[in-house]
Order: structure tokens, then sequence, then C-alpha cells
């Protein structure tokens, strides 16, 4: 989406559950349950009735407590387009909002599939290279990493742009997006320098030999 030569593009993200994820989802609420069940039958094991109060407000505070831990288990990645800055944000239980990255598209070393074997992402995950891992998950061929830095930090980021997104980083690096915009490859020549066919007309009468024309 462009405004007066400006770039504003937005992308949301949400990161698929794994099963690990669900497994601790069903953990937490099982040890909350636990946890206030302990602490509620406690006073009435040792018939202490004024501890209700402090147990009650007690048992409210797990169950916060419960709720905080599971709905941070649900991501949710912002990726955003400002002329040539780039950020993204993280949205934990579509509250929490932290931000990863932010930086120039022009300082991008490699914009490329995570599949492309001409520019291999193994080539970047090495030791010095922070990463970031902002992916639904779901369809690894929608993946794309992008090699640059934050400071003078290397940083790592697997994403999943769209083609909107793709076109901005082609348009203030195109040098390291291995990314051509549809319908525009590389090599293919431009309507004005096509070469101009003649078209026959069958409207146009023959020319008469000039023998005819002497008879």
């Amino acid at each position: 989406m462009r405004f007066n030569n400006d770039v504003f593009v937005e992308k949301l993200v949400v990161k698929h559950l794994t099963t690990k994820d669900k497994i601790c989802r069903v953990l937490y609420v099982i040890l909350a349950i636990l946890a206030i069940l302990i602490v509620n039958i406690f006073p009435l094991f040792f018939g202490i009735g004024y501890l209700f109060l402090f147990t009650g407000a007690l048992s409210f505070g797990i169950g916060y407590l419960c709720y905080y831990k599971v709905s941070g288990l649900r991501k949710e990645f912002e990726y955003s387009v400002v002329n040539d800055e780039f950020t993204i944000d993280t949205i934990k239980g579509k509250k929490r909002r932290v931000q990863l990255f932010s930086g120039s598209i022009r300082d991008f070393e490699m914009v490329a599939k995570i599949k492309d074997d001409r520019h291999p992402v193994s080539e970047f995950e090495k030791p010095n290279y922070l990463r970031g891992r902002c992916v639904s998950g779901i369809n690894k061929d929608e993946e794309w990493y992008v090699a640059t830095s934050m400071g003078s930090q290397k940083v790592l980021l697997y994403i999943e742009p769209d083609e909107s997104m793709l076109q901005a980083f082609f348009r203030f690096n195109p040098r390291n997006t291995m990314y051509r915009p549809t319908g525009r490859p590389m090599g293919t020549a431009s309507a004005a320098s096509r070469p101009k066919t003649k078209e026959k007309t069958e409207d146009a009468p023959a020319k008469e030999p000039d023998d005819k024309k002497e008879e």
C-alpha cells in the first residue's frame, strides 16, 4: 500500500500452537487447580476458619497466574514496513506487545526463501547471529529468511512475508532481495523495446505488373 510515494505495509502472523504448547497449557490448568485445592483445604484440615479470606485471595492470584501463562502461549507476530524501516512486534495474549526487531531494509545482507538452494540459509546460521523465528510454523514453503544486523548484533530472522512486503524489500534493496515482482522477471524485454511486427492487410489491392498496364 502506498501513499504519495511512501510505503506502508502490515501483516499479522499467528503462531500455530505446537504439541509442546498444548501440553504446557493442560499442565498449567492442572497445576493451578491442584494449588487452589491445597490452599483451600489447608484451613479446613487444621480448623483455622479465619484464613479463608487469605486463601481466597491466594486462589484468585493462582487463577490469574494460570491465565497469564496460558494466554502467553498464544503469540502473534506483526510485521510492518514504513518506507525503508522494517519492524517486528510480538503480541502475547492479544495484549502484551514487545518489539523484537527494527532496522532499515537497505542494510539487509540477504532476503531469500528458506528452501532456496542458490542462497542457503545455512550460510547465516552461525553462532554470532541472534535468531528470531517469527513464523506461524504451518507451511515451511512460505518461509523466508532475512540476514541483517541491529546495531552491532548480527540477526537472522525467519518470516512469512506477503507479495506487498516482498515488493517493498525489492524496492529498497533489489540487489540482496531474491525476489522479482510478478510479471517483471529479470531479462524480459519491455513493450517499448520489442520489435514491431508487420501486419498483413487484406483490403490493400494487389499491384498490377507494368506489362498489363501497357496493354
